[in-house]
């Protein structure tokens, strides 16, 4: 179909993850609002700015659209999607009132509302380097709303996982909870949600926190319902959650309320394994309910999820989690801005101005100005340590950091009972190297070993097939999430391959949601599980 190819096309110049279906519905708001800004453009549709973006560009190219103060459709366009894309109706079905939230501000409410309004202009200015970017006083209120419609406030002990939006002050306003407690690993927050929370006359523990830490043993096991905004990295949600569930009392019917970015397809197919995988229940989802200032690439809203805890709710992360975990660790990049003066200036997590908003406080360091800074391009990180890493072969002068990245496998694979003994490691490499000497392989980074991979080969014993096992497969953990995994599996299949073997198996632990994700977006697919249960014996 002509149609689909043009979709596609523009999808593929665009570099659009979800496709050519993404384009179809830009085209389809933009015939419905006549005429659209991008930013609106990205609300209606869930999809970040620069993709709405970069879309808009390449249908501007093929003449289906054009900018007049937003974009509309040509006659061509319009001609397109009448008689290509069979679109007829121009109205939306959504509430106005409510705008798909199910929720309003009623009447009685709105003495809260300007409660908020008056004291969130107080609150620190957000820190992007730790993914905080406020909500509006709206959405506070809205949330709390939510919750009270749903039987989460009146009577309930309710914790704040991070709270930089401070909708635990429009809970407490309400004063139906039986306990409004938060954490927040800024102590600026902490100490402004207590002053608020003093002159408003409500009871408010705020407890300074860093959740890479299990929680302290006086809030394990003792609310009824948690609200948590954690970083939109699969880490932030993996950790987040997992707190979450070990700070509620009760092992089935406990409330986690999750705000989300929008994800494509595919990452929310992982969000949603790594939410199974914890035993919880999605009861409800509200797209586009929670809106931010300030959260552009976003289009400045989040979708809220309301999650109950099973009899097999169990977190994914127990001790100390020491991996990446906020948006400019796991994908760190650098952008290069112009100034007027002619200077150069260099802006990311590993420079001495970690954010525009530093830049725009700072100033140019040689002209001090604040504004009228040009994005010259920017680099991620992870493309020059790509360029930096070396394969070779495994060396016994490199036990030490091997030794280690076994002893770390064998904890996520073997949690009540992991192998950590030096001399049984030492034992099974060198049995390793005898059988398949050019099977063990390490990653450097300026002869720094970073990364390991262990390959063996096998056979079938139902069908005589030889295949290649990865046994061992790890980078370092600063390092992750930076493509050298990616790398690392790629040379495995390589060297598989010369030896003549189509088929490669490896074993991942069902806690491990991450990696599962990362194999699955490599094209491994699981074909057998294993299922295990403790029984109980009398006497």
């Amino acid at each position: 179909m002509e149609e689909q190819k043009l979709l596609t096309s523009v999808s593929k110049r665009a570099a659009v993850k979800e496709g050519a279906e993404a384009v179809r519905l830009l085209l389809r708001e933009i015939y419905r609002s006549r005429k659209i800004g991008t930013k609106e453009l990205a609300y209606r549709t869930h999809l970040p700015v620069p993709v709405v973006a970069a879309v808009r560009r390449e249908l501007e190219r093929d003449g289906l659209i054009k900018r007049d103060k937003g974009a509309l459709l040509t006659d061509e366009g319009m001609n397109f999607v009448r008689d290509r894309l069979g679109f007829i109706y121009e109205d939306r079905m959504i509430c106005p009132t409510c705008n798909g939230r199910t929720i309003t501000v009623q009447n009685r409410f709105f003495p809260l509302m300007e409660i908020l309004k008056s004291r969130l202009t107080r609150r620190p200015m957000p820190l992007p380097e730790i993914d905080q970017s406020h909500g509006t006083p709206e959405t506070a209120l809205l949330r709390a709303l939510f919750m009270l419609e749903k039987g989460d406030v009146e009577g309930r002990r309710v914790l704040f996982l991070g709270d930089d939006d401070f909708t635990s002050l429009a809970v407490g306003l309400m004063n139906a909870a039986r306990e409004v407690a938060v954490i927040d690993v800024d102590q600026r927050i902490l100490a402004t949600i207590n002053e608020m929370a003093e002159d408003e006359g409500f009871a408010c523990s705020c407890i300074h926190h860093d959740l890479r830490d299990p929680l302290p043993d006086s809030l394990l096991n003792r609310f009824d319902v948690v609200f948590t905004d954690p970083p939109y990295t699969l880490n932030g949600l993996a950790l987040f959650l997992s707190r979450a569930i070990t700070a509620l009392q009760r092992k089935s019917g406990a409330v986690i309320y999750l705000a989300f970015a929008h994800q494509p397809p595919r990452r929310m197919l992982t969000v949603q394994k790594i939410v199974t995988s914890m035993g919880l229940a999605l009861t409800e989802r509200q797209l586009r309910f929670n809106r931010y200032e300030g959260a552009e690439i976003l289009a400045n809203t989040t979708s809220l999820t309301r999650l109950e805890t099973t009899a097999q709710s169990y977190p994914l992360v127990i001790g100390r989690f020491d991996g990446k975990l906020y948006t400019g660790e796991v994908t760190p990049t650098v952008r290069k801005y112009g100034c007027r003066c002619g200077a150069v200036i260099l802006v990311g997590s590993t420079q001495r101005l970690r954010t525009v908003q530093d830049l725009k406080r700072l100033g140019c360091s040689q002209c001090r100005r604040t504004k009228g800074f040009q994005l010259m391009g920017k680099t991620r990180l992870a493309d020059d340590l790509l360029q930096r890493l070396i394969l070779r072969e495994y060396r016994w002068s490199d036990f030490s950091v091997i030794l280690a990245f076994e002893r770390e496998i064998a904890e996520l694979s073997f949690a009540s009972a992991p192998i950590l003994d030096e001399d049984y490691h030492r034992t099974k490499l060198k049995r390793a190297i005898n059988r398949t000497p050019d099977g063990l392989k390490v990653a450097t980074l300026d002869e720094d070993v970073v990364g390991w991979l262990w390959l063996t080969t096998e056979k079938d014993r139902n069908t005589n097939e030889r295949f290649g096992y990865i046994k061992s497969i790890v980078v370092q953990k600063s390092l992750r999430l930076q493509g050298l995994g990616r790398v690392l599996l790629n040379e495995a299949e390589q060297h598989l391959r010369r030896k003549g073997i189509r088929r490669v198996d490896l074993i991942v632990s069902a806690t491990n949601s991450v990696g599962e994700a990362f194999f699955e977006s490599a094209g491994y697919r699981r074909e057998h599980s294993t299922m295990r249960k403790r029984l109980m014996v009398e006497g």
